[in-house]
C-alpha cells in the first residue's frame, strides 16, 4: 500500500469548499490536476476524469464514487487494468476549523500487485511519490484560490 497525503487550510466554509469540489464540470476552469471531469457525485456513480500529472503525462480514469457526504467527504476509486493490479482511491476530507476556515485533506491510497512486483513496484512507488504528490499539491493551491474567490492568505 502507498498513501500520499496532502493538506490545505482554506479561508472559506466547508460548504463553500464542497461547492467547488462538487462542481465537476467547472474543474476545467481551475483544476490543474483533474482537467476534465464528468459525472455526478452520487454514491455508486461512475465519473470520467482526465488527470494531468506534472511532467506532461495524462491519464484517463473512470472511478466509482464511494462516499459523497456534503460538506465532509468525497471519495472515489479506480482500478488500473484489472482490479487488484493497481487500485487507487482518492479522498477529500473537509474539516471545519472555526468560522470561515476549512482544513482539507487530499489523499490518494494505492494498493495492488503493481506496488510489490520486482522492478515494477519501485517505479510505481516513485511515480506516485513525485507526479501524484505534485498533482495533489497543485490541486490544493488551485482549490484554495477558487474557494477563497482569489483572495486571502496563502495566495
Amino acid at each position: 500500500m502507498k498513501e500520499i497525503r496532502t493538506i490545505a487550510d482554506i479561508h472559506a466554509t466547508a460548504q463553500q469548499v464542497w461547492d467547488v469540489l462538487g462542481d465537476l464540470t467547472a474543474y476545467k476552469d481551475w483544476n490543474p490536476y483533474i482537467t476534465s471531469a464528468q459525472g455526478g457525485v452520487e454514491v455508486g456513480g461512475t465519473l470520467t476524469l482526465r488527470l494531468e500529472l506534472p511532467g506532461g503525462e495524462s491519464l484517463a480514469v473512470r472511478p466509482v464514487v464511494l462516499e459523497a457526504e456534503a460538506p465532509r467527504e468525497l471519495r472515489w476509486l479506480w482500478a488500473k487494468g484489472f482490479s487488484g493490479i493497481c487500485d487507487t482511491e482518492q479522498c477529500f476530507i473537509l474539516v471545519p476549523k472555526g468560522e470561515n476556515r476549512t482544513h482539507v485533506i487530499n489523499r490518494i491510497t494505492c494498493t495492488g500487485l503493481a506496488l510489490s512486483l520486482p522492478g515494477i513496484g519501485a517505479a510505481t512507488n516513485a511515480r506516485l511519490e513525485t507526479n501524484f504528490r505534485q498533482g495533489l499539491e497543485a490541486m490544493n493551491r488551485a482549490l484554495k484560490s477558487r474557494a477563497q474567490g482569489g483572495k486571502g492568505p496563502g495566495l
